[in-house]
């Protein structure tokens, strides 16, 4: 499984009837009452398209796309009604609505709410119009519709919230896929919904969130994730039930991709051609990576005559190349269960890792291959194990701050991930490693840590 995160390229909060800009404030606050706020902003979706379309990334059925923002409290409350004259609380039962932006805009300057900056030299308060604000776009256009709809906007999706201190995710999958395949991306906006516009509560209602210009760690994103893991059965195939083979394309020592997908078909053991399964389609799976899925039934699987799957149709730069034969051995059905003697008490686990080191530096932009291997305490060799995950947090005072929850690995030949660093926010992170065996979670010791540094 693979997960890539795409950062905002610009936001911008605009208030109704006002052309105060205030692009660079670290928090956006989305309020009603005495006025009417909505948060704009663009997000960067280019290295994301790019690796689409190089196949480094596969989009399916699986591939989902989540906006992440995090709920803040906005400044000073108290110093903030004092200078209106009004009150601003947090609100609560609300809903928010996410709507499509359909031109384009700048982001401007700005960083105050309301009344601005303050100016040492003559003493005044200043504010930014210079746009985009409610009635500009750019310094020579206007929104066609004040405030970038009246009415009737766009909606992606609704949000709803019941305490108005929850982080905002939501699911924007179409909207992304229809970024990658060509439309055009101007952006999104988040405001309360329409219905909010005309209410007057006594004190302002209003919901916070860090935008791109936050100091901290909760930047805004949206993160992308690619059902791409890789569960191969060679070394383990069992008749009856459907199992995953793989076919593995490298240029030298990156994996590549072929021209078109590949047909598969499976031979017995005497390299016969097994009726019904010709032919076979396959998946791409990621880059340089392709899956076979199939079950073996009507045919002797005793674990101890190879089988054979044969990949057909192989292109490689527009040059036609030979068909790949690869063995495998069937497992009767019954091999999958052990019937008699607890299985619990049979064996205990060393568990190691490889591709990073334990206090590491790591510049980002940087790939590692993280392999982690279950050696044995009664038998000196490493032991494939199905269920293998990594956990990805990092640590705010005595708090776990969760960046990627429990996430299975890849199987083959080995239990192996790959750390992509490019996405991740430079500072200090946490590992946790886990393989599942006879229902019995086995971790490495620790915690693995390591910093991400800048680029530059």
């Amino acid at each position: 499984m693979s997960y890539f995160r795409s950062y905002f390229e610009k936001n911008n909060t605009i208030i109704k009837n006002s052309q105060v800009n205030t692009a660079k404030n670290p928090t956006t606050e989305i309020f009603y009452g005495s006025g009417f706020s909505k948060f704009l902003f663009k997000v960067d979706f280019t290295d994301l398209i790019s690796k689409v379309n190089s196949y480094e990334y596969i989009v399916t059925t699986g591939t989902t796309h989540t906006l992440h923002l995090t709920n803040t409290i906005f400044g000073d409350e108290t110093f903030l009604g004092a200078k209106r004259g009004t009150g601003r609380q947090r609100t609560n039962s609300f809903d928010l609505i996410l709507f499509r932006i359909s031109e384009f805009w700048d982001e401007g300057l700005g960083f105050d709410y309301e009344d601005g900056g303050y100016d040492f030299t003559t003493g005044n308060v200043t504010f930014d119009e210079r746009p985009s604000n409610w009635y500009n776009r750019t310094t020579i256009n206007q929104w066609t519709s004040e405030g970038v709809y009246s009415t009737s906007p766009t909606i992606v999706d609704t949000i709803h919230f019941d305490n108005g201190n929850e982080d905002l995710n939501v699911d924007i999958t179409s909207y992304v896929n229809g970024i990658i395949t060509g439309s055009t991306n101007h952006g999104l906006g988040l405001a309360f919904a329409v219905v909010y516009q005309d209410l007057t509560p006594e004190v302002d209602r209003s919901v916070a969130f860090f935008t791109k210009y936050t100091q901290t760690f909760f930047e805004p994103y949206v993160e992308s994730f690619f059902d791409d893991r890789i569960d191969d059965d060679r070394n383990n195939f069992v008749e009856k039930v459907n199992q995953n083979l793989y076919l593995y394309v490298t240029k030298g020592t990156n994996f590549y991709n072929l021209d078109s997908l590949p047909t598969v078909d499976i031979l017995d053991s005497t390299s016969t051609p097994i009726v019904g399964l010709t032919g076979l389609t396959t998946t791409h799976i990621k880059e340089g990576v392709y899956k076979v899925t199939f079950g073996l039934d009507g045919v002797l699987c005793d674990g101890k005559r190879f089988f054979f799957d044969k990949w057909k149709g192989l292109s490689l730069d527009d040059i036609d190349i030979s068909d790949v034969t690869q063995k495998f051995i069937p497992k009767p059905y019954t091999s999958l269960y052990t019937v008699g003697q607890n299985q619990t008490d049979l064996d205990r686990y060393v568990v190691q890792f490889f591709g990073i080191k334990q206090n590491e530096k790591v510049k980002r932009g940087e790939k590692r291959k993280i392999v982690v291997t279950f050696r044995s305490i009664n038998n000196p060799i490493n032991s494939l194990f199905d269920e293998v995950y990594y956990r990805l947090f990092i640590k705010e005072g005595r708090t776990d701050v969760i960046v990627h929850d429990w996430t299975q690995i890849d199987v083959t030949n080995e239990n192996s991930f790959t750390l992509d660093t490019s996405i991740y926010i430079p500072r200090e992170y946490y590992m946790e490693i886990k393989g599942k065996t006879h229902n019995e979670e086995i971790f490495y010791n620790e915690h693995i840590k390591f910093e991400i540094l800048s680029e530059k």
